[in-house]
């Protein structure tokens, strides 16, 4: 199902790559059930994070390790501004179905960057790869993006899926009709593989709680 060049392995050599298929989803139902969850998830990191600023919890793990990656190409990192949104300044977490808020859920509490993708729209194998500079693809709301060198990237038969640093792409994205997800989760360094596989397990975990049906068929910790 997926390859890692050796390009990617040899520029990261202590960083591993998770990566999560569920099938029979109906993505249509069981709202309130997600909505439920997600009204829990926002106290917990308003508890969690209740009188830190950002800087200070940009220096907890696994913040502090991403803030670092990112920091190489003048970025900062997305996950922990969308942390800060809903802990510290009381937003709610917003998504546009429930298996986005089960991803989004489970990226929030555990700070891993994951990307979902709906897999009926995938066309394996899959590469995961590192970026010359210059490699383009259309990210997720239609801006067209250019990869910087250095950055990691998935791509399939059709072109890349996500990058680190400017997330998944705008033709593969769930909808309500997506009914087999891959979910993929990048580490960086000092990111350990146990801790990707028990983040992807609670996505699947979450993704019972509205799709009591859905089934997990592949889970893989890369390389």
């Amino acid at each position: 199902m997926i390859t890692i060049s050796n390009g990617w392995t040899g520029s990261f050599p202590d960083t591993f790559f998770g990566v999560l298929v569920i099938e029979g989803i109906n993505n249509t139902r069981g709202e309130a059930l997600i909505e439920n969850r997600k009204t829990l998830r926002e106290e917990e990191l308003r508890q969690q994070y209740r009188g830190k600023s950002r800087k200070e919890m940009a220096q907890e793990p696994p913040f502090e390790a991403y803030e670092r990656h990112f920091r190489k190409f003048g970025q900062g990192y997305p996950v922990l501004h969308q942390i800060e949104t809903v802990a510290l300044k009381g937003k709610p977490i917003l998504s546009p179905s429930p298996l986005v808020a089960a991803m989004f859920m489970a990226e929030l509490k555990n700070g891993l960057l994951t990307a979902g993708h709906d897999l009926d729209k995938v066309s394996p194998p899959l590469v995961l790869n590192v970026a010359r500079g210059g490699e383009r693809y259309v990210a997720m709301g239609g801006r067209e993006r250019e990869l910087k060198e250095g950055d990691m990237f998935l791509s399939d038969r059709e072109g890349i899926l996500s990058s680190v640093l400017y997330g998944p792409d705008d033709r593969s994205y769930i909808t309500s009709n997506t009914s087999r997800a891959l979910f993929t989760s990048y580490g960086v360094t000092s990111i350990t593989p146990d801790t990707l596989e028990l983040h992807l397990l609670e996505i699947a975990a979450l993704v019972l709680v509205f799709c009591p049906e859905s089934t997990r068929e592949r889970l893989l910790i890369l390389p």
